[in-house]
């Protein structure tokens, strides 16, 4: 609740001695009896019931204070019942489902006010006209359709603006939450409200209960590349690595016993080549085994990009609480010691933030697939199929191929690395001379053609957003959000609240920190500590904004 709000505190005449309060009474009626008039005077507002046909001033009735159609229809029936009795205990007289439809006919025959006098015009073509009871009524020209699907013979006519209107089709939605069109049909089984489709949809589009069944993730413009991506480098500079497995493999000497091994893919992020490789174990140890290899063969690099066990989406659950496990702080001690810069990946179960390397996962397990199929490989027999895997993907072609039969073949990774497409003796006739001046020229050449169509080729595909086009609104700090998991249903989809929304360096956010409470569907809430997680946009649903919450206030 807003602070010193009159919900909270209650009206300020209660701060003041009782003699200065702003009520008047009258204590000398006999016989339980009201006058005709009341008079209550508080906070300087006189507020009046007069003892009329209709039973009392419908103006005097705030309905912005009533959240409910239900507690209108009881408030009024009350009110009723003390002018009509002239007297207070009227009010504990038991409701009755008669005198809430004479409630609900006397809020209409007031509304109904508003109708302007030429409603025969205005209305023409629903035909109004005034029943036995004085309400305006339409639909006349279906009385036995109604009669018959409804037990009504007309609709009665509102207006289509009023509290009152609001709360009634807020009641008919609450009813099971449907669509605009089944909310509508309900309404009209009872009332006509011209143009009432754009409030019902309004109100379906404020429910809470709707926006946490039916509203999809926010998502949020994809990214600019990193310049990693963009500037040439030696092959390697610049990598990230990725994990997939587990695999089956046999013992060397005992063939019926099996193990596991975990592939792990390290791909350049500007000539995009790849390098795979194969853990033997699960431990820390396994994989600096790794990475000593890789080093030993392409050298060190200058930074390496990675996912945390919890982002690697291409892992099994196994592999996953495998890396969980790992002590990155000593894989990165590796690193540092020889000049390497460690990153990870901010968001959990964001793979896109590595995906350059969750894209080419995919096409090493389909060759890898189709090498070996169901067989079931020692460990250096699937190392070596994982060493020609990475040549064959490294022969893919990178960008646009040229039709001009000048610029040879099609450009791809194995360009930068062997200075050929293919890992086939060349063919032609080569100078054996020891000219090393000569042949530093050629290498050159090869390097220098290849970063030539590199830019031609490949660098325009860079520019072209592949998804995620659309600027949607930043996610800012107390947003009430529900955190995406697909590993359960919606329902249990946890309720949090973002407490950090950093932008990025184009002004755009697009991870935030949401803090939750860790309780389970039908858990009794004991008292828990805030659990704090850092979510992509794409895994955010957003229920209630900043802005919502203080226009509700």
């Amino acid at each position: 609740m807003v602070k010193n709000s009159i919900w909270k505190n209650g009206p300020k005449f209660l701060n003041d001695p009782i003699d200065q309060w702003p009520l008047r009474q009258d204590c000398n009626l006999g016989n339980d009896e009201l006058p005709d008039t009341i008079g209550i005077v508080m906070s300087s507002d006189i507020k009046k019931m007069t003892n009329t046909m209709s039973g009392f001033d419908f103006e005097d009735v705030k309905l912005e204070n009533i959240s409910s159609y239900s507690k209108l229809l009881r408030v009024t029936c009350i009110l009723m019942r003390i002018v009509t009795t002239k007297s207070f205990k009227g009010a504990s007289i038991g409701i009755t489902a008669e005198s809430l439809n004479a409630a609900e006919l006397e809020w209409i025959r007031y509304l109904q006010r508003d109708i302007s006098d030429d409603w025969t015009k205005t209305f023409r073509r629903l035909s109004p006209e005034k029943n036995e009871a004085g309400i305006v009524v339409v639909g006349k020209r279906l009385a036995d359709w109604l009669k018959a699907t409804w037990n009504r013979t007309d609709l009665m006519l509102l207006p289509n603006k009023g509290h009152y209107v609001w709360l009634y089709l807020k009641s008919v939605h609450d009813q099971d939450h449907a669509g605009v069109d089944v909310t509508l049909a309900k309404v009209r089984s009872k009332f006509w409200i011209p143009k009432v489709r754009k409030s019902i949809s309004m109100i379906r589009k404020r429910c809470v209960i709707c926006r946490r069944r039916d509203n999809k993730c926010i998502g949020q413009q994809m990214g600019p590349l990193p310049l990693e991506r963009l500037q040439p480098s030696p092959a390697f500079s610049y990598c990230s690595v990725d994990l997939f497995g587990p695999l089956t493999i046999k013992d060397t000497v005992k063939g019926r016993t099996h193990g596991k091994a975990y592939g792990v893919l390290f791909n350049c992020m500007s000539s995009r080549a790849l390098y795979v490789d194969l853990a033997d174990g699960y431990d820390t140890s396994s994989f600096i085994m790794v990475l000593r290899r890789f080093t030993s063969v392409r050298g060190y690099h200058k930074k390496i990009r990675s996912d945390l066990g919890s982002q690697l989406v291409s892992a099994s659950k196994e592999l996953k609480e495998v890396i969980q496990n790992w002590h990155w702080d000593t894989i990165k001690m590796f690193g540092n010691g020889n000049g390497m810069e460690w990153e990870f990946t901010k968001a959990a179960d964001a793979p896109w933030e590595n995906g350059c390397s969750e894209a080419l996962i995919k096409s090493v397990k389909k060759s890898l697939s189709l090498a070996i199929g169901q067989s079931i490989m020692t460990f250096s027999e699937l190392q070596t199929v994982l060493f020609e895997v990475a040549n064959i993907v490294s022969e893919r072609p990178i960008g646009t191929s040229t039709s001009d039969p000048n610029e040879g073949a099609y450009l791809c990774p194995n360009d930068l690395i062997l200075g050929r497409a293919s890992s086939n003796v060349p063919a032609g006739h080569w100078d054996e001379s020891d000219n090393f001046k000569k042949r530093w020229k050629f290498v050159q050449q090869v390097v220098n053609t290849f970063w030539r169509k590199w830019h031609r080729d490949y660098f325009p595909s860079l520019i072209i957003r592949q998804k995620w086009h659309v600027s949607k609104r930043n996610l800012q700090v107390l947003d009430l959000v529900l955190e995406q998991d697909n590993n359960s249903f919606r329902s249990n989809w946890k309720l949090g609240q973002i407490v950090e929304a950093k932008s990025s360096r184009d002004g755009v956010t697009r991870d935030v920190t949401v803090r939750y409470k860790n309780i389970g569907p039908g858990t009794k809430y004991t008292g828990t500590q805030d659990l704090l997680i850092r979510r992509s946009a794409h895994r955010i649903v957003v229920l209630l904004l900043v802005e919502e919450q203080i226009s509700n206030k």
